[in-house]
């Protein structure tokens, strides 16, 4: 992938795409997009020099944009029949789903492919995070933006050039790369080491069924090959909760080959003892809230001990990394307590949960949650409904479409009818910043992975203070 380039991009505010976007940026590329949406990743990309399209228009390309030397990037949300896609692919230039060019991107580094139905992009900012501070050569796709880095695109790498312009690098190059199980997505990766966070049922749509879906990890898994000459055997990490697959585990709740114990609130995170299968290191802090974030913390810790990162400033990172944006983000609005987050499953919605019960003690907890994708919300119709009982308020908001078209019978007041709680409704999205405000409940959780995060930035600019 040579600089100088010119690269179109459907779907630009897609926060995969975006990182794909910002790695040509940073090569000197000439890049341009379309993306139906508003949000706060198009305009971070409008205001570092991105002309990004919200009209289907071919008209609005300019002559140097039509040209066929043009190289096309799209995400599997875009329908075959988008104009600008259809232009391109009848004007012969080389198109690429975002799968695929992550694969061309990532293949001759060390790759490290971190997948799971939940934690990878967590765990992927970790990883990038302890990376980073170790000071190693490496380049990061990461689905959320870093708090503390303000992108989801992070490199160290002095010769990422070179390697990118298909000269052999002096040193090897790493890849972290979030190995994502939609539409078979992670099946493009050729991973030299991969971790696997969680597997359950979703993305139904595509796989059918969950033993579909989990025959798909294990091809994954089955992809993983060892690098060159590389010192370190290829293996899969995989946390605890994850059954059948050969390599090394890791967990919080019991002594696996990285394992922690002894763990023990603070007032920002934990204080733990962390065991790793030749060492021990005691009295370790990580300052990111929910027991989730501290098992997504353990599986990154352990690819970067195995692969040989510096110990002490692998323990002194755990410590200071500040977390992504929307996963548990606590701000505080006056006396009330307010928590956004990406999830929209009903297991994530539950490790919410839980982590504020844990967190704090005999508070009513509220929440407003955005269901997100007819088919999720047809086939967890009932684990969602559960979940979200366990609420004393629940607000819903229209259900996301992303890349569907609506499902006769499923709707948000389809999923209402099957809560049970002392206060529920519905509410529209232009309304969700009085109802935070009005909320009775001590907390307020803002959970769900469509525009509702767009929706709240503005109250939260204006009213809240940054308290964890």
């Amino acid at each position: 992938m040579n600089s100088n380039k010119k690269y179109f991009f459907i779907g630009i505010g897609g926060i995969g795409m975006s990182s794909i976007a910002r790695y040509f940026m940073s090569l000197g590329n000439e890049v341009m997009g379309y993306d139906r949406e508003e949000s706060e990743i198009v305009e971070k990309l409008s205001n570092d020099g991105v002309k990004v399209l919200h009209t289907i228009d071919i008209n609005l390309l300019s002559d140097y944009f039509k040209s066929t030397d043009v190289i096309v990037v799209y995400t599997s949300a875009i329908s075959e029949e988008n104009p600008y896609l259809k232009y391109f692919i009848n004007n012969k230039n080389k198109v690429y789903k975002r799968s695929e060019i992550l694969g061309e991107i990532t293949e001759n580094t060390f790759c490290i492919g971190i997948a799971g139905t939940h934690g990878k992009t967590t765990t992927a900012a970790i990883l990038t995070h302890l990376f980073y501070r170790c000071e190693e050569d490496f380049q990061s796709f990461v689905g959320g933006i870093l708090n503390g880095y303000e992108t989801n695109f992070i490199y160290r790498s002095p010769n990422i050039l070179e390697l990118l312009n298909g000269r052999s690098p002096s040193r090897f190059s790493y890849s972290i790369v979030e190995a994502d199980e939609y539409d078979r997505s992670f099946l493009q990766l050729k991973p030299n080491i991969g971790i696997i966070t969680s597997i359950e049922k979703d993305h139904l749509d595509i796989y059918g069924d969950f033993k579909s879906l989990k025959e798909s990890f294990q091809l994954f898994a089955d992809k993983v090959s060892d690098f060159l000459s590389y010192t370190k055997s290829a293996k899969i990490f995989y946390s605890d909760e994850v059954k059948g697959f050969e390599g090394l585990s890791y967990s919080i709740n019991s002594e696996t080959d990285y394992y922690l114990k002894n763990i023990s609130l603070k007032d920002n995170g934990y204080k733990f003892d962390l065991i790793t299968p030749d060492n021990k290191f005691t009295n370790v802090e990580f300052n990111q809230i929910g027991t989730h974030n501290l098992l997504n913390a353990l599986g990154a810790f352990s690819v970067a001990h195995y692969l040989g990162l510096d110990e002490d400033k692998l323990i002194e990172a755990l410590a200071d990394f500040k977390g992504v944006n929307r996963r548990m983000d606590v701000f505080r609005l006056g006396n009330k307590i307010v928590i956004d987050d990406y999830a929209h499953h009903p297991s994530e919605i539950n490790v919410v949960l839980n982590s504020i019960k844990d967190r704090y003690k005999n508070m009513e907890v509220g929440v407003i949650f955005q269901p997100h994708l007819f088919s999720r919300t047809k086939d967890l119709l009932d684990d969602f409904a559960k979940v979200l009982s366990k609420f004393d308020e629940v607000y819903l908001l229209d259900i996301y479409p992303a890349r569907e078209e609506p499902i006769e019978g499923i709707n948000s007041n389809v999923l209402l009818e099957k809560i049970i709680c002392k206060k529920k409704d519905i509410i529209k999205i232009e309304s969700i910043n009085q109802k935070i405000e009005s909320i009775e409940s001590d907390i307020i959780a803002v959970l769900g992975a469509g525009n509702v995060a767009n929706s709240i930035q503005d109250l939260k600019k204006k009213y809240y203070e940054k308290s964890i």
